[in-house]
């Protein structure tokens, strides 16, 4: 398997949240209508002949990472031509879709979609279902994180591209430098650590406070299911027994003044990890590769701590594959997903992200491939394969995900930022998403 050892996740749900809304888009109809791909399904003798003819597919993206896959696909088959339409971010991908949904024409063929926007352009009728395509077949190579974020009420709506499996990345020697002689294993640990790390520099931290994407992953990596949804039923509560024991116990670390305030991905968060000032990060494996930005030679991975020292992580970014409701291409947009999901292709992927192919993560070269960033020459990436083995199961995000990311500053933002109540907090923010979700055309906790 061909891998970039310079492969760096372009943050794909960690610095971004998709901030659009569902109005006028719950109830959207597609006008998809490619020849044979009914209820039976379409061959793959048509898949085969489909990228024989001249043909030209429209992908809209936000990613430099997904120009490779294209450029290879239409090496593989001259025939097919790939219009690549370069957008902001991912928020200007999924309004401009969600805008052609609405017109009912407009929509491109390809599409990448974050894992936590997946439902909501599902419920939206922007994306097709791949299944009668025969893309069903590769779940088995794929991580189970993945692949159920990819499956939205029965429907197959994507092919996993990248994975954020959580891991703890740590400053060694910050974290040596303060007594602190091997990475906590359990939440206990973490709590004595930061006691330590603080009490020798008051201007060091273990970390920082977090922001929504972070906060929700906590909460799932802890066990908490705080959305649920079937269809346009939907339950919230922020207060199930995960979620709550997260925050109660992100609050005593707070309240001790011991989570930098500084916020993720800012200059001043650059300047804490490069200056010794942030000793974690507790974030996707994608990060694994990027550490050198931030000094090279004193970085370890370890994994996440958990409340009982055994493995229980969460998925921490990532995105998928689409073909869209109104692509008129779909059995091309089906031979993208099948170069996508093995071979040469999914080679293309993972040199650019952190993989979500099994495949890949029980390859040796893969597996012991080491960066500048970790000292000993630690093969990390090891590490982060495991990760993926441990994600909690049963995790859902929300329909309107983005929303709830986005308002999050309102109220669980707000706590973390003077100190505040933060399951007081989650419960105001819970009553915003009810609230929302039934202007929106939902059922929310009724």
């Amino acid at each position: 398997m061909k891998i970039a050892k310079n492969n760096r996740w372009l943050r794909f749900g960690a610095a971004a949240t998709a901030s659009v809304v569902l109005a006028g888009t719950l109830f959207g109809c597609g006008t998809g209508n490619d020849a044979g791909a009914g209820a039976g399904g379409t061959s793959q003798a048509d898949i085969d002949a489909a990228v024989q003819k001249e043909t030209t597919l429209t992908w809209w993206t936000w990613s430099d990472g997904n120009q490779p896959i294209a450029d290879a696909f239409m090496k593989k088959y001259p025939k097919i031509k790939i219009d690549m339409v370069k957008l902001e971010n991912p928020d200007a991908v999924v309004t401009k879709l969600q805008n052609a949904v609405k017109a009912g024409k407009g929509a491109p063929d390809i599409v990448p979609v974050e894992y936590q926007t997946l439902p909501q352009l599902t419920m939206g009728k922007a994306l097709a279902d791949m299944t009668p395509y025969g893309i069903d077949k590769y779940k088995d190579n794929f991580t189970a994180s993945t692949w159920n974020a990819v499956n939205v009420g029965g429907k197959l709506v994507g092919l996993p591209l990248d994975s954020g499996p959580m891991v703890m990345i740590y400053n060694k020697d910050l974290f040596a430098k303060s007594g602190v002689t091997e990475a906590p294993k359990t939440w206990d640990d973490f709590a004595a650590a930061s006691k330590k790390i603080h009490a020798a520099d008051p201007e060091a931290y273990i970390a920082n406070s977090g922001d929504a994407g972070f906060f929700t992953s906590m909460m799932w990596a802890s066990g908490g299911q705080p959305f649920k949804s079937d269809g346009e039923k939907i339950t919230i509560n922020v207060q199930d027994a995960g979620s709550k024991k997260f925050a109660s116990y992100w609050n005593t670390l707070l309240n001790a003044s011991e989570l930098s305030p500084v916020p993720t991905w800012s200059d001043e968060w650059t300047k804490a990890l490069t200056q010794d000032k942030l000793g974690s990060l507790l974030i996707g494996s994608w990060m694994i590769s990027g550490m050198k930005d931030y000094g090279l030679g004193k970085w370890q991975v370890a994994p996440m701590p958990s409340w009982d020292g055994k493995g229980a992580t969460a998925e921490n970014g990532g995105s998928s594959l689409a073909v869209t409701e109104q692509s008129t291409n779909k059995a091309v947009g089906a031979a993208l997903l099948q170069f996508a999901a093995e071979g040469e292709g999914r080679d293309v992927i993972n040199a650019n992200g952190f993989p979500s192919n099994t495949a890949a993560m029980d390859d040796p070269t893969w597996l012991n491939m080491t960066f500048p960033a970790y000292a000993g020459d630690q093969k990390a990436n090891q590490v982060g394969a495991a990760a993926a083995k441990a994600v909690v199961p049963g995790w859902q995000y929300l329909p309107y995900q983005g929303y709830a990311n986005n308002v999050f500053a309102d109220s669980v933002g707000k706590a973390l930022g003077n100190k505040g109540d933060l399951n007081a907090a989650l419960i105001d923010w819970q009553k915003t998403l009810v609230d929302y979700g039934n202007t929106q055309g939902f059922t929310v906790n009724k």
